[in-house]
């Protein structure tokens, strides 16, 4: 029943597939061993990223200048009434949690240890879909805009290595799963239906909602967007539509697709509030993301050493040499950390 189920959308999203020729074909997709094990190794080197860690409000370990903040109150302890009453102390961090990958090859996978990705091993040729493209805007110019396919990885280094595995505040079932592709996803494919996740795009699609994420994308540059304004991204764009169409420069690109899936998984309810008071007692559903509670970073083909908010811009250093066209490295992967503020007893 799932292969049939997975069949069908596999031919759905091929239907709205937006064709470029043999663009695709000069790109090669490097998979293998070799990559995964680069990609490994560089989010296990990251993992100061967790830092500051904080216990009852008082920073008891810090990591240069990584950037952080708090939104659950003066109060040292806390009180939380499920399972059962229970008195604790807050602590807070940055949980990795996930790795994407936004891919201009579909079915290409360079975190699964597997030669060439899946491509060429699906039931149709899918070499058409997630190159870059162009479409002219209203006044007939043309008008860059990049399409890719993300990949989202279920990721918890900390499991993996098997440390803290007792420590209430963060996950540690299921380390690695290869958890959403968009490739088999219609709805990724297509702006129209795109909408259906999100129909209240025709709230924000006006002019003076649109000048609202200039403020948003100055404010990203100095420290964390401005959740409000939730349809903005900073300096990368808009939340919508939730498809793989973004029209930015390819660093940017990618991180603005980085940011749309996580806002589209939010919008799926497969990932959840996870700090500020409500997060002290356990995750919360959070249909509209919060962008502040995540801090993310590209760790391939090359990586930068920390964490940045959503809506940074690439002129800040993290964009440097992130797209190597000459040596045929399109494909990255970024790590996701999670603000996690918890309840401990």
């Amino acid at each position: 029943m799932i292969g049939w189920l997975a069949g069908i959308l596999l031919l759905i999203s091929s239907a709205f597939a937006n064709p470029v020729g043999g663009a695709v074909g000069k790109l090669v997709c490097e998979a293998g061993p070799q990559t995964s094990m680069k990609i490994v190794l560089k989010s296990i080197a990251t993992l100061y990223n967790v830092f500051p860690i904080k216990i009852g409000g008082i920073t008891v370990m810090k990591w240069s200048d990584l950037e952080d903040l708090d939104l659950t109150g003066k109060v040292p302890v806390c009180v939380c009434m499920t399972p059962l009453p229970r008195v604790g102390i807050k602590i807070s961090l940055w949980e990795p949690i996930a790795i994407m990958e936004p891919v201009k090859i579909p079915w290409c996978t360079p975190l699964l240890p597997i030669p060439g990705g899946l491509v060429g091993k699906v039931p149709f040729n899918a070499l058409a879909l997630g190159a870059d493209s162009h479409k002219a805007n209203a006044g007939n110019a043309q008008t860059e805009l990049r399409s890719l396919q993300v990949h989202y990885y279920r990721y918890l280094p900390w499991a993996i290595l098997e440390l803290f595995m007792d420590f209430v505040c963060l996950e540690t079932r299921n380390p690695f799963d290869m958890a959403y592709m968009t490739e088999i996803d219609p709805l990724w494919q297509s702006d129209l239906l795109a909408s259906i996740l999100g129909p209240e795009a025709i709230l924000v699609a006006n002019p003076i909602a649109q000048f609202a994420c200039v403020v948003d994308a100055v404010t990203s540059q100095f420290g964390f967007s401005l959740d409000p304004l939730w349809w903005c991204f900073g300096s990368w764009g808009s939340a919508y539509p939730m498809s793989e169409n973004i029209n930015l420069d390819a660093p940017q690109a990618a991180a603005g697709l980085v940011a749309r899936m996580l806002f589209k998984l939010h919008r799926e309810l497969v990932l959840w509030g996870s700090f500020g008071k409500a997060g002290l007692c356990g995750r919360y559903p959070m249909p509209i993301m919060m962008k502040s509670q995540y801090g993310i970073f590209p760790i391939y083909p090359v990586a930068y050493p920390k964490r940045f908010p959503i809506g940074r811009s690439s002129f800040v250093l993290w964009g440097f040499g992130k797209e190597v066209p000459i040596l045929n490295k399109h494909n990255q992967d970024w790590m996701i950390y999670r603000k996690r503020d918890c309840c401990a007893f």
